[in-house]
């Protein structure tokens, strides 16, 4: 990812409605799908960004995030709350302890990133404690491609077939997953699909141009979708989120 787009996350985190949105759904995601804790729950979140999920992820257990991005890590550094510990990594191989496991591993928009998504999901399986579970999430829908995917450094979208594809591969099974950002799934279709018609300017990013007067009613929208799609399945929306745990 460009680091003029960390840059963006970083800057935006706490108001704009994508990145408040989501925030809000995998809160309820994991208040609904975590497994009950035997003792304190270790949490992994790989490919932590600047460390917009950190705090969320407190609540739930002791954090370990890893980053690639050195830029991306030292905002992750400034926003992590006391007792988060903080490392450089890349996927596969965690640069972490070896002796680790944990309860929670967290892969939050990261694997439509990587040259090796099989090998990374395989090294996660193996970083998970006995009875641990994986929260995913990806964009949605090869026919959503656009300038985002690109200025994003996607390699795909993914729909639930080939995701649940990746994960059985790598010795998981999904337990439970929805497409989410459901409600705005046709208005953003729909711009997508027009710009391919009707090509101009996309050299602006998705998260400058979407700020503005509407960004609170968008917010509250978004952020409405936790009370469905962390519930039953949704079969349309721009991302795709999903519970796994270890086959077998």
């Amino acid at each position: 990812m460009h680091e003029a787009i960390h840059h963006a996350h970083d800057e935006l985190s706490d108001e704009h409605w994508w990145l408040v949105g989501r925030r809000a759904i995998f809160r309820e995601a994991l208040r609904r799908h975590l497994s009950p804790a035997r003792g304190p729950r270790r949490i992994l979140d790989a490919g932590c960004g600047t460390g917009q999920t950190l705090e969320l992820l407190t609540a739930f257990g002791q954090v370990w995030g890893v980053e690639a991005f050195e830029g991306a890590l030292e905002a992750a550094r400034r926003r992590a709350p006391a007792g988060v510990a903080l490392s450089r990594g890349t996927l596969p191989g965690l640069g972490l302890d070896v002796s680790l496991r944990f309860e929670l591993i967290t892969l939050f928009d990261v694997l439509e990133h990587l040259a090796q998504p099989v090998e990374a999901l395989r090294e996660l399986r193996g970083r998970l404690a006995p009875g641990g579970q994986l929260l995913i999430t990806v964009p949605a829908f090869q026919f959503l491609w656009s300038v985002h995917d690109v200025q994003n450094q996607h390699r795909c979208r993914y729909d639930i077939a080939t995701l649940r594809d990746e994960l059985a591969r790598a010795g998981l099974r999904v337990d439970f997953h929805s497409y989410y950002n459901s409600l705005l799934f046709p208005a953003v279709a729909a711009v997508r699909l027009a710009r391919r018609l009707l090509p101009g300017d996309e050299t602006v990013p998705e998260l400058e141009a979407s700020r503005g007067l509407a960004n609170g009613l968008l917010t509250r929208l978004f952020s409405a979708e936790r009370h469905l799609v962390t519930r039953r399945t949704v079969p349309f929306g721009v991302s795709l989120l999903a519970v796994a745990s270890a086959a077998g």
